[in-house]
């Protein structure tokens, strides 16, 4: 079942809904996927333990704990009022946003609505539910920037009734591609920041035919802009850990204007 917390407007993609969705209660003994998922978000929400899909005794323990900080029946069985509290920063982030007008401030605004959530990693390298949730699947290879940029597209053009204006795509290069068959994409030097709105993708130019790392712009300075990125850090790595709010110059940078 989905959490009952859930708005019937959330943005709902099939593999965000088989994130938020608990097939029945999980509890010692389970094993696989179920407990997997349960170790995650125990883990994302500050009761971290050993992610490994066996829930053993230190789940149930965690379990217990989180239940009693909720002021729930602390009996260690990842139930459906359990299952909500722990997915609750998901189901926020795929509530509807708040921005009103055009398609680009409104990714802006779920840019910044998912980013307050704190999306990040959890289990190994571009692993967890947020990984998934934007990408569909995670693991090692499992770069999610672009995953955590044209989710927020999707996610702001359905606000909207509207189809986005690119398909999603996981690479930052497709992406790109797209972005010049619709007839948004700009180079770089032919950027004026005045033309940058918010919610403008940014990206990464490693060659002119290569990017290494898409975001979204929240805001375009004369000498610098802010953004909403997602598998990066406090270094602005291509493959960090996190979404995040960040600030980085012009150098190197290509747009998608919407």
């Amino acid at each position: 079942m989905l959490p009952a917390t859930l708005s019937p407007n959330s943005f709902l993609p099939p593999r965000i809904k088989s994130e938020l969705d608990l097939v029945k209660p999980v509890a010692r003994g389970a094993k696989g996927l179920p407990a997997k998922r349960v170790q995650e978000w125990l883990t994302l929400n500050g009761y971290g333990l050993v992610i490994d899909g066996d829930f053993g005794p230190a789940t149930e323990d965690q379990v217990k704990a989180f239940q009693r900080a909720l002021g729930q029946p602390a009996n260690g069985i990842v139930d459906a009022a359990t299952w909500t509290a722990l997915v609750d920063p998901l189901v926020k982030a795929v509530a509807p946003a708040g921005a009103s007008g055009s398609l680009s401030p409104r990714v802006a605004e779920v840019a910044k609505h998912h980013v307050a959530q704190h999306p990040r990693e959890a289990g190994g390298d571009n692993c967890g539910p947020w990984v998934r949730a934007y990408l569909g699947w995670d693991g090692a290879e499992a770069r999610w920037c672009a995953g955590f940029t044209c989710t927020v597209l999707e996610q702001a053009a359905a606000l909207l009734d509207a189809k986005p204006p690119i398909k999603s795509s996981a690479s930052c290069d497709t992406v790109a591609d797209r972005a010049k068959i619709a007839g948004k994409f700009i180079p770089g030097p032919k950027t004026p920041p005045t033309a940058i709105a918010p919610g403008s993708f940014f990206l990464v130019r490693a060659s002119p035919t290569d990017w290494t790392h898409v975001g979204i712009v929240l805001q375009a300075g004369p000498d610098s802009f802010s953004t909403f990125e997602g598998n990066t850090n406090d270094q602005g790595s291509a493959n960090g850990y996190e979404a995040c709010q960040r600030r980085r110059d012009y150098k190197r940078k290509d747009f998608v204007i919407w």
